[in-house]
């Protein structure tokens, strides 16, 4: 019986022309998927604060038809409601939810910074408008209306 023993190769491994190569592809791809990530990351932005509004509006109505009571959100700051809002019962002052401010990029542009929802659930006819603070297509673009019956309707694009 012989046994033969290989000799060891030396070819383990890649060499710095396939890395490079594999390097290039690499940054060729990212350079294609950057800017489609930047629109994605701005869109979810302005999706998230409408959802988070539309959610205080549609709490502050149910709020104000289960107390029998007004009930009022308005914006923390005069009428940039960007930086955050509550929504208090008028009749005993209590506060029942406070609105975080909005993500770095956000704006919003409002009718009116307070909104009073009767014991019915009515209000006046309010529209929001949440935009990127740079210009954007209106597909980019949320606009949130109260219907004279108090609920919130939420649209992509711009407040007609």
């Amino acid at each position: 019986m012989v046994i033969s023993v290989r000799p060891r190769s030396r070819n383990s491994g890649f060499t710095i022309v396939e890395v490079m190569v594999v390097i290039a592809i690499i940054a060729i791809m990212a350079a294609f998927a950057a800017p489609a990530m930047n629109s994605l990351i701005r869109t979810q932005k302005i999706r998230s604060a409408a959802y988070d509004v539309f959610g205080d509006l549609t709490y502050a109505r149910s709020e104000a038809i289960a107390r029998g009571h007004d009930v009022q959100m308005a914006s923390l700051s005069g009428t940039n409601w960007a930086l955050g809002w509550g929504v208090r019962d008028l009749t005993t002052g209590e506060v029942l939810r406070k609105g975080s401010a909005a993500s770095s990029g956000v704006t919003f542009t409002a009718d009116q910074s307070t909104l009073t929802f009767d014991r019915n659930g009515r209000t006046t006819t309010v529209s929001f408008l949440i935009q990127p603070e740079e210009s954007a297509p209106d597909d980019q673009k949320r606009c949130i209306r109260i219907t004279p019956s108090g609920r919130p309707n939420s649209t992509t694009g711009v407040c007609q």
